[in-house]
């Protein structure tokens, strides 16, 4: 699938990868329009770069040595922090990439082993990249597993929600992937909204106060994707 162009060049700061492991970083970012700066050895020279700098990525050799990632995460997604907004993906060796996953949604964006990185790391970015804000909005909502078996509604709420994606504060579980149908009742539409989306990662506690699931939309019942695009723009004007 072809990547989206980028509408200028961007920044990525690499923080704890050795020579080798950055000229690797740099093939696999040659097809975005990306400046790869000088990489911060460790976690206190990142944190000093980027609360002075901004950076639109932050790639992160994880395990990172002599700092515990969450506290390395809570530095750089500070208020004040000149970086708090920016994309940060973990590169993982191994079997640490199970651990590394755990900070998805407590500051991190995304996860990338190692061994993927020159096939995957330049798409991941990409996508963050051009990921659509998201804005606060709590709806009733309406899912269920788009499965061949009989139908199983579950009610939740929408947190928050994008033309990309939505979280929902849902006490359910279901894996990433999993194909979900849904239904929103949008303030000032008389219709409900419809669709299908897939779950991309589930909620992290205590970070974020409920148990839920991250999804991004995979289809939308006839107009219902013009309706929502409508709605959000009027909302956030």
């Amino acid at each position: 699938m072809p990547m989206k162009s980028s509408a200028r060049w961007r920044t990525v700061l690499p923080v704890g990868l050795e020579r080798a492991d950055l000229d690797t970083l740099r093939r696999a970012l040659a097809p975005l329009p990306v400046v790869v700066t000088v990489a911060a050895d460790d976690w206190s020279e990142a944190v000093e770069l980027a609360s002075v700098g901004r950076y639109d990525g932050v790639v992160v050799s994880y395990p990172l040595r002599d700092a515990p990632m969450a506290t390395f995460l809570g530095a750089l997604r500070r208020a004040e922090c000149a970086c708090h907004n920016s994309s940060i993906v973990l590169l993982a060796r191994g079997p640490s990439r199970a651990e590394a996953e755990m900070y998805v949604g407590r500051g991190a964006n995304r996860v990338v082993r190692w061994d993927e990185v020159e096939l995957r790391l330049a798409a991941v970015l990409d996508g963050l990249f051009h990921a659509a804000p998201r804005v606060p909005l709590k709806v009733p909502s309406h899912i269920q597993v788009v499965t061949d078996g009989p139908p199983n509604p579950l009610q939740c709420r929408t947190v928050n929600i994008s033309t990309s994606g939505m979280l929902l504060d849902v006490a359910h579980s279901f894996r990433p992937g999993t194909l979900l149908a849904f239904e929103l009742a949008l303030p000032g539409l008389h219709q409900p909204l419809r669709g299908r989306a897939r779950v991309v990662r589930r909620t992290a506690q205590p970070s974020e106060p409920f148990s839920g699931v991250g999804v991004t939309f995979a289809a939308f019942d006839e107009s219902n994707e013009g309706r929502l695009a409508s709605f959000l723009a009027r909302f956030a004007g």
